[in-house]
């Protein structure tokens, strides 16, 4: 019996394409899986340690191992799909009782230079080192552009700007909101800073957007820094943090952006063209404010301790 050609092909094209449509299909369960594996651990994490205090990462290899491989303690903050990676915020508001804080002390060398000022050695963002000069009668922290570069930050021209009085007149300087600093063992997370491209020879200056969050001494004659909690031994706190500490923060960026609020409008009338780097410090301060306001809610601090715009 002899085979029909047209027939032997056509059957062929039809196992081709059943066979595609099978690979397909793998192909697309793989991927699927791929991504609710991702998804699953996505998110933001936070612990309590044996002291009471609350951690936070985005990263569950950076909880010890104590804590990870029991999962007591561990809690999960998944965050919202979209264009953007949205901040957590728990829902509805739970508040829970303050750890008992521990008045540690923390003692930082200080390095001498002329004029009879000190050099500190920082870690901003957990990688990159910096050496600032000690400067209590700067707001913030500044820093140099080459330091801006290693933080990855390297376009200025339509950022969050604030006017600085130099010694050759008024400068408006980019804002930067670094995601932690740290002397040693004391860190503090979201700290403001600029950026000054004038500032040569040293790294930049340690203004009082870190040293504010502290009681602090300076012992010119030992070259030492000492930082203390800004809250009394055995007061109540949340992620570290004393209740009055959280309420003077969030009333210290409420009165920010009111202030600078007004003054975009200002700049805005008056068609001044750092206008729009005046409303971009407005942003930038909602957001921190807004960041403030999720660590508050996962700290479970009490509603007392906050304020509202």
């Amino acid at each position: 019996m002899e085979s029909n050609p047209a027939k032997s092909m056509s059957a062929r094209l039809k196992l081709n394409r059943v066979s595609l449509v099978v690979r397909l299909a793998l192909v697309l369960f793989v991927v699927s899986c791929a991504v609710q594996v991702a998804s699953s651990l996505a998110g933001i994490f936070s612990y309590r340690d044996d002291q009471g205090a609350i951690h936070f990462t985005d990263d569950p290899s950076k909880i010890p191992k104590q804590y990870r491989e029991s999962e007591q303690g561990v809690r999960k903050h998944r965050e919202g799909r979209g264009a953007y990676r949205a901040t957590p915020v728990p829902s509805p508001t739970v508040e829970l009782p303050g750890s008992v804080s521990q008045n540690q002390e923390i003692q930082i060398p200080l390095i001498p230079i002329s004029g009879g000022n000190f050099l500190v050695d920082t870690v901003l963002n957990g990688r990159i080192k910096a050496r600032l000069m000690l400067d209590t009668g700067a707001s913030l922290i500044t820093l140099t552009e080459e330091i801006g570069r290693k933080l990855g930050i390297s376009a200025y021209s339509d950022s969050a700007e604030l006017p600085f009085n130099t010694a050759g007149g008024e400068e408006w300087m980019p804002l930067v909101a670094l995601e932690t600093v740290a002397l040693g063992s004391a860190e503090i997370r979201l700290v403001e800073a600029s950026i000054n491209s004038h500032i040569k020879e040293i790294d930049g200056l340690l203004g009082m957007s870190f040293l504010g969050d502290f009681r602090f001494e300076i012992d010119r004659t030992n070259k030492r820094l000492t930082l203390r909690p800004p809250q009394n031994p055995n007061e109540l706190a949340w992620d570290g943090k004393s209740g009055n500490w959280w309420k003077s923060r969030f009333e210290h960026y409420d009165t920010i952006i009111k202030s600078y609020s007004t003054q975009a409008s200002f700049l805005q009338r008056r068609g001044h063209e750092k206008a729009p780097n005046m409303q971009k410090t407005v942003e930038f301060y909602k957001n921190l404010r807004q960041k403030l306001q999720t660590r508050a809610s996962i700290s479970g601090l009490p509603l007392r301790f906050r304020s509202s715009l």
